[in-house]
Formats: C-alpha cells, structure tokens, sequence
C-alpha cells in the first residue's frame, strides 16, 4: 500500500495488511512465544513453560461440568495460577480430562478457570480460599470453592457500597448464591454449586453496575471532558461512515507513520504521509486526537532493517524517532501512544527488563522534548497477564500490566497517561470491574484505548481472528447483547473519575477489523444495537453531540 494511502490507517490494520502473510516469523519472536492471531486476541490458552515436578508441593483441581461430566482437556488447560493481586504466576501445571495439578508457589495463590455455567454463560471464575489463597497441598472442586469465592467478593463490595440502594433483583440472586452446598452426593454438590455461582455471577454484576448508575448520579454536572472515540480507519470513504462517527465521538486515533524500506538516508526512515493526513482529518472534524510515537517492538511494526540492530543503536533511533514525531505534531495532537505492550508482550529485540524500562523511560523524556505539553500514554494489552503462565528466556517472571507500570513508576519513567485495552467479554463486568480498579493507584487519567466484543456467534473469516470463535458472555452473542456489554463497561468507566476516555477500535465490520463481528457498525456502515446504544447512553448522561 503507498505510504501516502490514508486507507492503511489505524495501528491493527496496519499490523494485519502488511505483516499478516509472514507472523509466523516476524510475530514468533514476541517475547519467544508463537504468536498466532488467536493469542493476538487473547492468548489465554497458553501452556505453562515448566513441566511439573512431581516432587514439588502441589494441590489437585478437581473440574466438571454442570451435569457432573469431567470438564475435557481444552477447557481444563484454561485454568491457571494467580497471586492474590490477580497477575498470573507461572506455575507448572498438568492437566487432564477434568484435574489438573498445580505447583504451588512461595506465596498464597489463586486459581481460574473458564467455566460454562447454566443460567449466566462462560466466563472465567475464581478460587482463592475466602481470600486466603492456596499454600498447601490439597485437593479442591473447584465449582465449589469458585462459588464461595465469588460470593465473599460480592459480600465484600456490598460492604464497601454505603449509600447505594440494593434493587429486588439484585436480593434475589445474593439470597440465592448464598445457600449451603451439600456435601455429598457428588452430582447434587456440583450442580448446587452451579446454582450458587450463577447467582453470585449475576449478583456481582448488578451491583458493580448499581454502584457505578449511582456514582453518575451524583455527579454535579455531566462530563463533558469524557472522551468518547474510536479508530478512524475508513475515513476517507466518507458518507454514512463519517456522519455516525461525529455523531457518537468527540475522540479519533490517527494513523501511523510509515516505514522506510532502507536505513539510509536517514531523512528517509520515516514517512509522515498518512499520519499528517489522519490528524488533520481529526482536526477539521474538532475531534481530539491521538496518535504514536512509537515504541511498539513486534515484528509488524519494526522494518526488517531495524530487526537485526542491537540495543545501542536501537535506543538512541527510537528516542530520535519519538521525539521528531512529537514535535512535528505539537500544538496539534495532545495524546501521544509512546510505547505499547512493553510489559513482556511485545518484546522483539527479547531486551532484559533493566533494558526495556531504560526504554521506556528515554522514550518517554524524548516525547517531552519533542512538545513540552503533549500528554504521554504508556499503552497495555492482556491485563490478566495471560501470557505470563511462561517465563521469560532469562527465567524471570513475566511482568503484567500492573507490575511492568509499578517498576516504570520505581525506575522514574515520566508519563501522565495509563492506556488499558480491555478485549475481555470471557471476563465478567464484575471482575473487570475489580482489575480496572487496580491502576487507579497510580493516580493518573486512565484511558480504555482499545474494546470491542461480538455482536453474532460464530466465526468471522473477513475479521483478523478468522479462526476464532469467542464464548458467549451471556450466551450466544447477538446484537443485543454485544449492546448490553459496551453500556455494561462504558457506565463502569464513565462512573470512575480517574477514566477519562474510552475507545471502541473498530467502528465497523469493513473487513480486516480485529474482533470477530465487532464493529459498532456493519459492512455498509448502518448502525447496530450497540451503536444506537452508545448514542442513548450519552444522552442519558447529557455529552450527547445530537
């Protein structure tokens, strides 16, 4: 595609269309794991690194279905270890048609496990011991333990919720999830233990959303700041496109530069085309831009020249690129995307950690060099860490999103803004609701950069996880429940002060999209459920832009 095309637009579409064809080679060398699409989307299957040494202490995870029957062996390799924080541990783990083993770690651990369960839809689900955690060995049904579980978080935020009115609905499903569980016979504990966790499953998500409905009520006036936005991929198509995008966002992420073929001449490395186009599109239409630095080490995003340079050449040529690109857009673009999935994720130089956060921190020292008033984003994907069941190659822990941005924070990176991508419909609205919930410590804005979740069931051959299917949040997905879903995270984040964007990625089903049916839009750029959602929500909220 020519530099210039402003087609070749938003960073996924990007990745997809020039790179797609050789991922098994440029992609595999993230962080030395083999990076398919489907782990692009979730990478929640990977397998631990460590086989398990049946000398090492370790507790038993006995798992079935509803109707008693043992969980089969792919299901079962979902599960995997946590600390208490709720960052995965690599843990050695063995698993079989319904058990699994687990090593246990120097601390107390929890575990999850991705469940269908009858009455709410498959999700992951939690054990952690009444919030003690694992440290012995012993062997658990984990339905059972995941239904006492989430029933003690649900009591919890109950108890933290001063002020907020429970509703009958809500009663009704904490009563329920919390009757006893027989002991025996076997079939009857499991499917009590099914009716209780499909009561604190729903119990859960009604109150998060209670307390957030509650929260923007009380707001003394509506937040007009909130920024509300999505790619512009497609923009120059015009029409129906661009009418429902200034309808619904006041917040538009430009395109990327574009690469050089050759090293030399140096003036020639990067080509600014696209990206000029893409921003002052933004511009005319009075959105608030955000655009890339950029430090983004996968095999798509770095040119073939670059990929064989070592670390001391490669940081003073992101540090100049970082800071030409934030001055050329200075005054103009507020937001700047400095570095993305650095947290073990996106690692194709395979850099130590002492390394990357010299990075990270240099990167960010040469955006604010380039314009001394663009704000800073560190951006993050995978934020259950699902690719940290492997060591690195060095043998050290994986960061997830949380650790890498606390040793950002120790090692004196200086950014103002946290991007979290949050791709998570096999988690539930009350879990995401526990891990967004975490980064408000490092009071900073915190943006959702990246969302989307299906619309129908099945696969999707024009999306870029052709080969994927996503369990159903509530059941097989539909148009009405990928509507339920956004206004589920969106009143979750507009409640929260510290959040103070958020941006649904693909806006339509144009083909190459990265979720699997996930535009607001369809193909010929009409309206879903989801989209005429989003435009009741601002209303009812009072940012409405019609």
């Amino acid at each position: 595609m020519p530099p210039n095309d402003p087609n070749s637009l938003s960073r996924r579409a990007f990745l997809q269309r020039s790179t797609l064809a050789a991922a098994t080679v440029g992609l595999s060398q993230i962080s030395g794991l083999s990076q398919t699409t489907d782990e692009l989307l979730a990478g929640e299957d990977a397998k631990s690194s460590e086989a398990v040494d049946k000398d090492a202490p370790q507790m038993r995870v006995l798992l079935h279905e509803a109707n008693g029957e043992p969980l089969d062996r792919d299901r079962v390799k979902t599960l995997n270890a946590r600390d208490l924080e709720n960052d995965t541990l690599p843990q050695a783990i063995a698993s079989a048609e319904g058990r699994a083993r687990v090593t246990l770690a120097n601390e107390p651990i929890q575990v999850s496990c991705r469940l269908k369960v009858p009455g709410f839809g498959e999700v992951y689900c939690y054990a952690d011991n009444n919030g003690k955690g694992y440290t012995k060995p012993e062997t658990i049904e984990f339905v059972v333990d995941a239904a006492a579980t989430r029933l003690q978080r649900v009591r919890e935020k109950l108890e933290r919720s001063h002020g907020v009115p429970t509703t009958p609905e809500f009663d009704k499903h904490f009563s329920a999830a919390a009757k006893s569980i027989p002991e025996e016979p076997k079939e009857a504990r499991i499917a009590a233990a099914y009716e209780s966790l499909a009561h604190g499953l729903h119990s859960g998500e009604m109150l998060a959303l209670q307390v957030a409905r509650h929260r923007i009520a009380k707001l003394a006036a509506p937040r007009k700041d909130f920024l509300f936005g999505a790619a512009i991929s497609h923009y120059t198509e015009g029409g129906n496109f661009v009418k429902h995008f200034k309808e619904a966002f006041n917040f538009g992420t430009g395109s990327w530069y574009t690469w050089g073929q050759k090293a030399d001449p140096l003036e020639q490395r990067i080509d600014y085309g696209r990206m000029d186009q893409s921003v002052q599109w933004c511009l005319d239409q009075k959105l608030v831009t955000r655009n890339f630095g950029y430090v983004y080490l996968t095999g798509g995003a770095t040119p073939e020249w670059f990929r064989s340079w070592p670390y001391q050449k490669i940081l003073p040529e992101y540090k100049r690129i970082v800071a030409m690109t934030t001055r050329r857009y200075h005054g103009r673009v507020p937001y700047v995307e400095v570095m993305n999935e650095a947290h073990d994720k996106a690692n194709l130089f395979r850099l130590s950690h002492a390394q990357m956060l010299e990075l990270a921190r240099e990167a960010c020292k040469s955006a604010r060099e380039g314009s001394p008033t663009v704000k800073r984003m560190i951006n993050h994907c995978c934020l259950w860490s699902e690719n940290a069941k492997r060591k690195n190659d060095d043998g050290s822990r994986r960061w997830s999103p949380f650790r890498f941005l606390k040793d950002c924070v120790k090692a004196g990176v200086e950014f103002e803004v946290i991007g979290l991508q949050l791709y998570y419909p096999q988690q539930d609205l009350f879990e995401i609701d526990r891990m967004v919930d975490r980064f408000a410590v490092f009071k900073k804005p915190i943006f959702i950069t990246e969302i989307g979740c299906n619309s129908m069931d099945g696969l999707d051959a024009a999306s870029m996880g052709k080969t994927r299917l996503v369990p159903g949040w509530h059941g097989p997905w539909t148009e009405t429940m990928q509507a339920d879903w956004l206004e589920g995270l969106y009143t979750l984040c507009y409640s929260k002060p510290e959040f103070g964007a958020i941006q649904w990625w693909d806006f339509a089903d144009y083909g190459g999209h990265f979720w699997p049916h996930g535009g607001l839009l369809h193909k010929d750029y009409t309206p879903k459920q989801s989209f005429l959602r989003l435009l009741k929500l601002q209303k009812d909220w009072g940012v409405s832009k019609v």
